[in-house]
């Protein structure tokens, strides 16, 4: 059986129960990177994904959207091929490119999508993938999302200019923390006057949007500030500020 086909009659055949984690690595299949930079007028950027399973193979779908929970594919960047084949102990480039409306994003400031890699495991007997034991059958399909920043040329600034550039503002709760850079800006800790803040995804206060802020509530206002982010290699990378 044709691998697209399976993959279109998946949703019939069997009860598909899907499981999205953000981690770069879900049953056996991973990605290479735990973020992807696309610059404006890119050919195209390539995301390395792995089997690291003995025997495992699986049948993974990649695309994006533009929330990180999202189940509307977004079409800005095409992603090829968008289903695919990955058997055990392999890996497998796939592609982001420019889609026309491209043309419609901010020129002055990053854009970003998420993207998705969803792997259900296949059966496979004499080199073709079965529908085995279909009647009452459960596939469990997991799904890897990662961030992908879409960066315009010629922004003001550099992006280590960008991590080292917030501001700090007292409010009457706590702090305002302000990007005023185009550059998302993604925190991993950050601290005033020795207080932890707690980040937390879940809670949407890690990411800065460019050219906002996010207050968060502290019981010390004043003191050195430290903070790290995550920088484009996914290291981190730490700044400080009396």
């Amino acid at each position: 059986m044709k691998l697209l086909t399976l993959l279109r009659t998946l949703p019939i055949i069997v009860t598909l129960c899907f499981i999205q984690i953000d981690t770069t690595c879900a049953a056996g299949v991973g990605i290479n990177a735990t973020r992807v930079i696309f610059p404006q007028d890119s050919q195209s950027v390539p995301v390395t994904l792995r089997n690291t399973t003995e025997k495992e193979e699986y049948l993974v779908q990649v695309y994006l959207t533009k929330i990180a929970k999202g189940a509307s594919q977004d079409q800005t960047l095409d992603v090829l091929p968008p289903m695919f084949y990955l058997a055990s102990k392999q890996q497998r480039d796939v592609r982001l490119v420019e889609g026309a409306q491209v043309a419609g994003l901010p020129k002055d400031r990053e854009s970003i999508f998420y993207f998705h890699a969803r792997a259900i495991a296949a059966s496979e007997k004499n080199g073709e993938l079965q529908k085995t034991s279909m009647k009452g059958d459960v596939k469990i399909a997991l799904e890897s999302v990662i961030k992908v920043f879409y960066r315009p040329k010629n922004l003001p600034l550099t992006v280590e200019q960008a991590h080292s550039s917030l501001l700090f503002e007292e409010t009457a709760n706590g702090i305002n923390v302000v990007n005023p850079s185009p550059y998302y800006i993604t925190l991993s800790s950050l601290s005033v006057g020795g207080q932890a803040v707690a980040l937390n995804p879940d809670l949407n206060n890690t990411m800065i949007a460019p050219f906002a802020s996010i207050n968060y509530s502290l019981s010390v206002k004043k003191g050195k500030k430290v903070w790290a982010v995550i920088n484009d290699l996914g290291g981190r990378s730490e700044y400080s500020r009396p």
